[in-house]
């Protein structure tokens, strides 16, 4: 497929959004990974960015091959980034606790900046990593996601770009995920979300709760037997060991929310 040299549009009221139209139209024809680098970072530099990266939650020094890790930052700084013990990082915290884009500079109303946190920031802009906005990226039952687009040092942020910047997190995040999804083997693809029956979830929820198994019969006109037969059940279909990691796996597949469990 041949690519176009940048994304440039005229100008206009819709200039960046068209940026985001044109990346969408490119992105669908994409072949490859490497196609897909080239336009987001096209995409990336017509709204006044000069980094991007786009990643699955996960530690960059660890090697997986089912995760989304598609970045032009500096090498210096990847490698730093692949070879630390704690993979901590603000940001990435913050992003798990939002669902619209935000400034680093508003990471500390988002999560609790540390000492550490902020001596983090102060290496990334020693390489030149300064000043960014994040997209988040949540897909129910999948490991958190986000996007970021950055800029060097002395500039500012084009704060005219960020609802488009918005738009392009979301559009080039699941871009990526579908590439990924595509050259995987099926059984290497993500796992389908677990279905539990009416009953087993009900029971499962009362767990999370903290109701024992002869509270949740009485709640659900059951034997306490039979709800403990449900929980097993449960267990098995998303072949756990415990109620607890039940729970959790429930959780994150969205079986059941944090809201109802606090409720």
């Amino acid at each position: 497929m041949a690519l176009p040299a940048a994304l440039s549009i005229a100008a206009g009221s819709h200039a960046k959004l068209e940026v985001v139209q044109q990346f969408v139209a490119y992105s669908e024809k994409a072949a490859s990974m490497a196609d897909l680098r080239a336009l987001v970072e096209n995409a990336c530099n017509e709204l006044g960015f000069d980094y991007f990266a786009i990643v699955h939650h996960i530690r960059f020094g660890r090697p997986t091959e089912d995760k989304v890790r598609l970045t032009n930052y500096p090498s210096d700084w990847i490698a730093i980034l692949r070879e630390e013990a704690d993979g901590s990082d603000p940001v990435l915290r913050a992003a798990e606790r939002t669902s619209s884009g935000f400034t680093w500079e508003q990471a500390d109303r988002l999560t609790t900046i540390s000492e550490r946190d902020k001596k983090k920031f102060k290496r990334a802009a020693a390489h030149g990593l300064v000043r960014g906005y994040t997209v988040p990226n949540h897909v129910p039952g999948e490991t958190f996601g986000s996007c970021h687009f950055v800029v060097k040092s002395g500039k500012d942020l084009p704060k005219e770009s960020l609802p488009a910047a918005q738009a392009l997190g979301c559009f080039a995040f699941e871009a990526a995920r579908q590439r990924l999804q595509a050259r995987t083997e099926p059984s290497d693809r993500y796992i389908a979300p677990v279905r539990l029956t009416d009953r087993q979830r009900d029971c499962v929820l009362f767990a999370a709760r903290g109701k024992s198994d002869s509270v949740i019969a009485e709640l659900l006109n059951l034997r306490p037997r039979t709800v403990n037969e449900h929980i097993e059940a449960a267990k098995r279909r998303y072949a756990v060991a415990t109620r607890t990691q039940l729970i959790v796996r429930a959780l994150f597949r969205s079986e059941i929310c944090y809201s109802e469990v606090i409720d």
